[in-house]
């Protein structure tokens, strides 16, 4: 699943998938998974295990791809286009032009397969610290939202989230989606958490299993 020659396009960047053989894309993910801000944000301050090239080789090789081959769709890696479009040489492999660009963080769509999990997946981002208000994380998920959409057939997209993340919140605002509150979501241990929604989305949210 982890095809190197896939990619969508937005103007600034490449989504593609992550090459669990490429020393580069793993020591990507651990710079990016040990941020204090990722570490707040996505974890809630307990931290991830991916803090080697090793531990990163085997996220991506497994869980990465057990995503994608499960949904159809999971976590992406996000390229910065460099400045200079000349030296993307536009007719070369595409593995050549992403050598060319700069990996500044990840946007994913994720759906669980427990009896807890919801009904529609969840659409998370995460960008480098030094790369953040910038609107990148708007383009990346909007490019991947609308590949999903067409490629996917996935109609309805979940935004959860805590809701202290003003980041988060401004992002999913931006996109278009719907606030519908703070709830307890079950699939994340019972934590309460913000819920956005895609527009056109069911008014009650049970159908979603939230």
């Amino acid at each position: 699943m982890a095809d190197p020659n896939f990619y969508i396009e937005s103007p600034r960047f490449y989504l593609s998938y992550f090459q669990p053989d490429l020393d580069g894309h793993c020591d990507f993910l651990v710079k990016l998974y040990n941020t204090p801000e990722f570490i707040r944000d996505a974890t809630g301050g307990a931290g991830t295990n991916i803090v080697d090239r090793t531990s990163a080789r085997e996220r991506l090789s497994t869980r990465f791809i057990a995503e994608h081959e499960r949904n159809g769709y999971g976590t992406l890696l996000v390229s910065l286009k460099p400045s200079e479009p000349a030296r993307l040489h536009g007719d070369a492999p595409f593995q050549e032009r992403l050598a060319c660009c700069k990996p500044i963080g990840t946007v994913s769509l994720m759906r669980g397969d427990s009896p807890t999990s919801y009904k529609a997946p969840d659409l998370g981002f995460a960008i480098l610290p030094e790369e953040m208000r910038k609107g990148y994380a708007k383009e990346a998920a909007a490019a991947f939202l609308e590949w999903a959409k067409r490629e996917r057939g996935v109609d309805v997209v979940l935004g959860l989230f805590d809701p202290a993340n003003e980041g988060s919140n401004a992002t999913f605002r931006s996109l278009g989606f719907e606030d519908r509150g703070v709830h307890k979501l079950v699939a994340f241990g019972g934590v309460m958490g913000a819920v956005w929604i895609s527009p056109g989305a069911n008014t009650d949210l049970s159908v979603y299993g939230i």
